[in-house]
């Protein structure tokens, strides 16, 4: 699961690929970049207090 650097919302999506690999935009905040952070989450974390 990708994460925004910038605001942490999981609404980021790539929207180009080059040579130096992809570039992700954020719904959000409008972050553009090729940083990403990636998390493993299980769907019952959320619900964990």
């Amino acid at each position: 699961m990708f994460q925004c650097p910038s605001c942490g919302s999981r609404e980021i999506f790539p929207v180009a690929g080059g040579y130096l690999g992809p570039v992700y935009l954020c719904h959000v905040c409008g972050y553009r970049g090729s940083l990403v952070l990636e998390a493993d989450v299980d769907c019952d974390d959320e619900d964990r207090d």
